[in-house]
């Protein structure tokens, strides 16, 4: 931190200003000047004076701070070829910042600040002097810790804020909120008018929480992990700090050790609020009794078909498997049983039930919310032999796997009156398997049809067992076999070529 010593100039006519060559390469000032630049320096030093005297100024922080001795308050910069900088040097250049010798000073604007001293009068180069001495001593503040040190400072108050504190409190009622406002249940609730008013209230109530990003709020003392920036405010002695990826900005003040946000909300307000939103949900839920005797009713169901979980398992995946073969006939369907475990397997139900229904329910998430009118029909299904019926009916469904399963004979494709048998799928998709992510679908195409091309003989694709394999097909069809292939699953296009499917795999 500070100014390298190697690049200050002390003169005795000005002990309170430390002068200081400024730009790219700019190493060294030969002299201070003519007629302006001296007086320039007059005005500045008494000022300077002025402020240290009538204030009863400190120096030691801002000298240790600047890596400075004697009276030096103050640095002034100067440009090529021996004039004064007429914009002052932003104490921030020097904070956390080591500025190496061979360089000099960058000219970075940023760090400028933008009046012209050199059009000040005597009361505006004061005014705006105080300013500067100002911002130079909260800065050397500010630099007596480290960057990291602010950092957790800002984290610490962050949580103690009112609004932050009440959002760790209520957090499972907040998210309950944020769910139930978005949930299907919603719509299968008695007294639709009741359940209006309460979503029309949700933006005022949650609208704190909601300027509060999810990741300030993961851990206790800490914040996101995205990179922010720090800007700083000698008069009202605030540090904030902004996160670009969030969109939040905090401000932290050094002498009351706390964090104000940029809108600030009435916590008894805000509370009230919250306590009552969860409240009148409640309210409507227990005029909703037969929705919530259901979704209970299907955790037990849930619970009464994990014995038989493996075997419903494989049942549906041989029923999937079906249902390719025979496109548009939905095996699932056919079977209550079955339909019943893999919609149940794709819904989630809390394991134990909270004193408030609003948090209970928002950790309903049903695959369907038909599913609360499959109830009776499910029901005729939930026995004692459930485990002894899910082996009966993976039998049933390997047996109509084995009939619909495709022989090598079987044409599954036809194109413009050229017929491909389920032996010669099986080939074109080992080629894909193999080759189909190195060259492109042209090349491919090339294969097939048996063009011994030039490209073909370099690669020595015109050896392997699939070249000329259709050979009696135009090459314009083999393409839209590709797409052929595509469409019925088989195939999944590539950003280079093709590969096979989860399902030509297991198929095949």
């Amino acid at each position: 931190m500070g100014l390298p010593e190697s690049m200050t100039y002390k003169y005795d006519r000005y002990p309170y200003v430390i002068l200081t060559p400024i730009g790219k390469m700019n190493k060294q000032i030969r002299s201070i000047g003519h007629k302006f630049e001296r007086g320039l320096l007059s005005r500045i030093n008494d000022a300077i004076a002025d402020q240290v005297n009538h204030r009863s100024l400190k120096l030691d922080r801002l000298q240790r701070y600047l890596t400075v001795e004697g009276n030096t308050a103050l640095p002034i910069s100067y440009l090529k070829d021996d004039v004064i900088n007429p914009y002052l040097i932003r104490p921030e250049l020097f904070l956390w910042t080591q500025h190496p010798k061979e360089h000099g000073l960058p000219y970075n604007k940023e760090f400028l600040y933008d009046t012209n001293v050199t059009q000040l009068s005597s009361k505006g180069l004061e005014h705006h002097l105080a300013q500067v001495m100002d911002d130079y001593f909260f800065l050397a503040e500010i630099a007596e810790h480290p960057k990291q040190y602010w950092f957790n400072k800002i984290a610490e108050s962050f949580h103690q804020h009112p609004i932050v504190q009440l959002a760790h409190w209520k957090r499972d009622v907040i998210e309950a909120v944020e769910t139930m406002n978005q949930s299907a249940l919603l719509s299968q609730l008695r007294y639709p008018e009741e359940v209006a008013r309460w979503r029309d209230r949700i933006d005022t109530v949650m609208r704190p929480f909601r300027a509060l990003p999810r990741l300030w709020l993961t851990q206790q003392k800490e914040m996101c992990r995205h990179e922010k920036q720090l800007h700083f405010n000698s008069r009202s002695r605030s540090i904030s700090c902004r996160c670009e990826v969030c969109d939040l900005t905090v401000f932290y003040h050094l002498d009351n050790d706390c964090v104000t946000l940029q809108e600030e909300y009435n916590f008894e307000r805000t509370s009230k609020r919250i306590t009552t939103i969860e409240q009148q949900f409640n309210d409507i839920a227990q005029k909703n009794t037969t929705i919530l005797n259901q979704i209970q009713e299907l955790t037990r169901m849930k619970g009464n078909l994990r014995p038989a979980k493996s075997v419903l398992d494989e049942s549906v995946r041989v029923a999937r498997q079906i249902e390719r073969y025979k496109e548009g006939e939905s095996v699932l369907a056919s079977y209550p049983l079955l339909e019943m475990h893999d919609q149940l397997t794709c819904s989630a139900f809390p394991t134990k039930r909270s004193p408030s229904v609003l948090v209970w329910l928002s950790n309903v998430h049903l695959c369907d919310v038909g599913m609360l009118k499959q109830l009776s029909i499910w029901r005729n299904h939930m026995d004692g032999q459930v485990h002894a019926n899910a082996d009966t009916l993976l039998k049933e469904l390997q047996a109509r796997l084995d009939e619909v399963e495709y022989t090598d004979e079987d044409i599954i494709i036809e194109i413009k009156g050229h017929e491909l048998s389920y032996a010669y799928v099986q080939q074109v998709l080992d080629l894909i398997h193999y080759y189909g992510t190195d060259y492109p679908a042209h090349t491919l195409v090339q294969v097939l049809a048996g063009k011994s091309t030039n490209k073909l003989r370099r690669l020595k694709l015109h050896e392997i067992r699939w070249f000329g394999l259709l050979s009696d097909w135009p090459s314009k069809h083999i393409q839209h076999l590709f797409n052929q292939l595509e469409r019925q699953g088989w195939l999944m296009k590539q950003r280079k070529g093709y590969s096979i499917s989860a399902f030509a795999e297991e198929v095949l």
